[in-house]
């Protein structure tokens, strides 16, 4: 009797901080500020919805993780 086992890795990804501020997503990249809201402009750079004119302005780091993954032939489960 034969038996074919499924041998697919397990990843676990943590995200830490689904949101981290602007500064600090250029700060950790070493991205120019003028650069990052450049990316944020092309749709490039996915941020939380402001609520106002003058809120702050949040990167999404948990979409940014899993755009990541995606690009690495993996399946997901959330």
């Amino acid at each position: 009797m034969s038996r074919q086992l499924s041998m697919r890795p397990s990843i676990n990804l943590v995200v830490s901080e689904p949101f981290i501020t602007l500064d600090e997503f250029c700060r950790r990249t070493g991205y120019k500020l003028s650069y990052a809201r450049q990316m944020i402009r092309e749709g490039r750079l996915p941020i939380r919805k402001k609520e106002g004119v003058n809120s702050l302005i949040e990167v999404n780091m948990f979409a940014l993780t899993m755009e990541a993954a995606q690009g690495c032939e993996v399946t997901m489960q959330a």
